[in-house]
C-alpha cells in the first residue's frame, strides 16, 4: 500500500532535490562548455602559430633560393660573354700565333681527281 502526502511541505522537497539536482547537472554542463571552449581556443592558437611560422620559414627559404638563382644568372651571363669573346676571330688569331700556328695557303692548291667508276652490282 503506497501513501501519498498532499503535504505542502512534501512538495516543496521534492521540487528543491529536482532542482539541485537540475542545477547541478546546468552547472557541470557550463563547466564542461567553459573548459572546451577554453581547449578549444588554445589548441586553434597553438595551430595559428605553427602555422605561421612554416609559412615564414618557407618565405625565408624561397628568398634565400631566389637570391641563389640571381647569383647563378649573373655567373650564367658572365659565361656566355666568356665564351662569346672566344669563339670571336681576333681571340682565335691571338691564340694560334700564340701555339706558331700558320695561316693556309689558299694558292697554289692541288686537288687529286679520282676517276668515276660505276658500279654494276653491289653484294
Amino acid at each position: 500500500m503506497t501513501v501519498i502526502s498532499l503535504a505542502h511541505t512534501n512538495i516543496v522537497r521534492s521540487q528543491s532535490s529536482v532542482s539541485r539536482m537540475a542545477l547541478g547537472a546546468k552547472i557541470k554542463t557550463k563547466k564542461f562548455l567553459a573548459i572546451f571552449l577554453i581547449f578549444s581556443i588554445i589548441t586553434c592558437g597553438f595551430l595559428y602559430v605553427m602555422q605561421s611560422n612554416s609559412g615564414t620559414a618557407q618565405g625565408y627559404k624561397i628568398n634565400s633560393l631566389k637570391k641563389q638563382l640571381s647569383e647563378l644568372e649573373k655567373t650564367n651571363e658572365q659565361y656566355q660573354i666568356t665564351i662569346s669573346n672566344m669563339k670571336s676571330i681576333n681571340f682565335l688569331e691571338t691564340k694560334a700565333e700564340g701555339l706558331n700556328m700558320v695561316q693556309v695557303q689558299t694558292k697554289g692548291i692541288d686537288y687529286l681527281a679520282f676517276p668515276t667508276t660505276t658500279v654494276v652490282a653491289a653484294k
